[in-house]
This record gives structure tokens, sequence and C-alpha cells, in this order.
């Protein structure tokens, strides 16, 4: 729209915007997405008083903006989802690694007195 030579920038073509709670988005995205979509919804109901006064509100940036970190936030909890999942894993591995481990050791210091034990890779003291 173009009043007096300035241009408001509208998509009125795009569905319109509603506010939606993604429960699995993060808070701290979820805020500025919420409040760039309220804007977006004003802007476009009040296209008409913006224009007259010269405003210019670029609506697709701020749509696309929001689009990009919703998108950014989701990579981020797939991420997050994986690296829980890998974290588990090592775990897993760690606590099957200590558990091979101390039975693998166990006959060397119950056969062996405690100074024949570093000969074996035995590093203990006790």
């Amino acid at each position: 729209m173009a009043v007096g030579g300035v241009r408001l920038v509208l998509d009125f073509q795009r569905s319109p915007v509603f506010i939606i709670n993604k429960s699995n988005m993060n808070k701290i995205y979820q805020e500025p997405i919420n409040k760039a979509e309220s804007l977006i919804v004003g802007v476009k109901k009040c296209a008409d008083s913006l224009a007259k006064k010269g405003i210019v509100i670029n609506v697709d940036a701020l749509s696309n903006a929001c689009r990009v970190l919703e998108d950014a936030g989701a990579a981020q909890d797939a991420a997050e989802v994986k690296l829980k999942e890998a974290r588990e894993t090592a775990h897993r591995c760690l606590d099957e690694l200590k558990e091979i481990f101390n039975a693998s050791k166990a006959p060397i210091k119950q056969n062996y007195s405690p100074e024949a034990w570093a000969s074996f890779g035995i590093t203990d003291k006790k």
C-alpha cells in the first residue's frame, strides 16, 4: 500500500498469523515470537492508519524472522535431544567399562600382593 510515496509492506496473501504457544519451544524464543506475531496482526489490522502517517513496517521481514527463529529453536531442541541420548549412551558405556575393569582386576588383587599390582597395570594403592 502506498500513501504519499511511502510504501507499507503488508502480505495479505499469506494465511493469518495465529499466536500459538508451542509447548515444546524454549520460552526464551517463544515470547519474542509471540510478540512479533502480535505486532504483525496489529500492523495488518491498522495498515491504513500507519500508511497515513507514512510509517513503513516490513511485515514480511518480521514473519520471516519468526520462522527462522522457530527453525533454529527446533534445530537446537533436536540437537539437545541427540546430545542427551549420546550422554546417556556414554554413561552406560562408562558404567560397563567400570564393571568389566573391576571384574578384571579383582582376581589379580586377590591373588597377588599390592606391591605386585603395578606390574599388571593396576595403580590402586588399596
